[in-house]
């Protein structure tokens, strides 16, 4: 089969690569769509860890074979899937925190994950998709949940005037999460035109492109929440400014070094600071269920932020796109054929 594989930075290139075996409890997933993800993206050019396998995780397909021990999944199962497989025996797991579990591992194992023509997939991590979603929304399943879990851990604050700082793939579904629960008044900041554009048709009632503190202090008396996606020092300097004294700020980006913060504000402020890992269960729901409900019930139309689709033959035309923001990129999708 075909796979990518990373050659350095900025070098990603498909290969032919043997079939993967499975142990017990995995399943082998036909790829159909497989999302780039901001995370890939810093692998890519080498930010963070770069495997010799290009894994992808935002992914959908249709299962291929199963592993000795898979009772719940069979071939021909339409799927998406959670990034990482958990034990689900540890203190974590048994508490519905598994995105905290102490084996957390990628659910591929040591195999190739989306950016290939099949995916190595732990039963752990899958879920069906209804027959109502097409696989571009299923792969989009994955980083909807994402946004999902960062606006419940916002509370009952996101209800009110929530901030969503960066309008990337995770910030613009925060926002439409947040239209969908109910957010009294919804505010984005955004750096460039068609992200701006879109956080406005996602329900931003306004979308901030300069000045984002005194414009929401100004106007607002602060945001109730923010949530905080680019993970930049900018990022967290509106997010700390913009918050009301006793407010609630929760951090979802993919932080690549450590940042110098000014800690007074918390303190001073009594502010509450939260990080978001991924997705697990929020209440008595997984993440990825309620985010299937949502695309399902047209209450999030997750397939306008698909921007580019590209072969697997052409991933690596595929990662500078979704680069380039002067392409007006915002989800690049790499499917099966083209």
């Amino acid at each position: 089969m075909r796979a990518a594989i990373y050659h350095g930075v900025r070098d990603i290139r498909v290969e032919e690569v043997p079939r993967p075996r499975l142990e017990a409890g995995f399943l082998l997933v036909e790829m159909k769509r497989c999302g780039i993800c901001g995370s890939d993206v810093h692998s890519y050019n080498g930010l963070w860890e770069q495997p010799t396998i290009a894994h992808g995780h935002e992914v959908s397909g249709v299962v291929a074979e199963c592993g000795e021990g898979v009772g719940e999944f069979r071939v021909g199962d339409r799927v998406c899937m959670e990034w990482f497989s958990h034990c689900g025996t540890c203190r974590f797991c048994r508490v519905g925190k598994y995105n905290l579990c102490n084996s957390l591992a990628r659910t591929s194992g040591k195999s190739h994950a989306g950016f290939a023509d099949f995916v190595v997939a732990h039963q752990s991590s899958l879920f069906r998709l209804p027959d109502s979603l097409s696989f571009e929304e299923g792969a989009l399943v994955e980083p909807l949940a994402v946004s999902y879990r960062a606006v419940r851990r916002s509370s009952r604050e996101a209800l009110g005037t929530l901030l969503v700082i960066g309008a990337g793939t995770i910030g613009l579904l925060a926002v439409s999460v947040a239209r969908a629960l109910g957010a009294r008044a919804i505010i984005a900041s955004a750096r460039h035109d068609h992200q701006a554009a879109l956080a406005s048709r996602f329900g931003a009632a306004e979308v901030l492109r300069e000045n984002v503190a005194q414009k929401v202090i100004n106007t607002y008396g602060g945001a109730d929440a923010v949530i905080e996606t680019t993970a930049s020092p900018a990022g967290l300097h509106e997010a700390f400014t913009s918050v009301r004294k006793g407010g609630r700020v929760v951090l979802v980006g993919g932080f690549v070094k450590s940042l110098d913060v000014d800690l007074k504000s918390i303190v001073d402020n009594e502010l509450s600071v939260l990080g978001s890992f991924c997705y697990g269960y929020s209440g008595m729901r997984r993440d990825f269920d309620s985010s299937i409900e949502l695309i399902a019930s047209r209450k999030v139309l997750v397939r306008e932020l698909i921007t580019h689709r590209f072969g697997l033959a052409a991933i690596a035309t595929a990662f500078e796109t979704a680069l380039d923001k002067n392409s007006r990129s915002v989800k690049v999708e790499i499917c099966q054929e083209m």
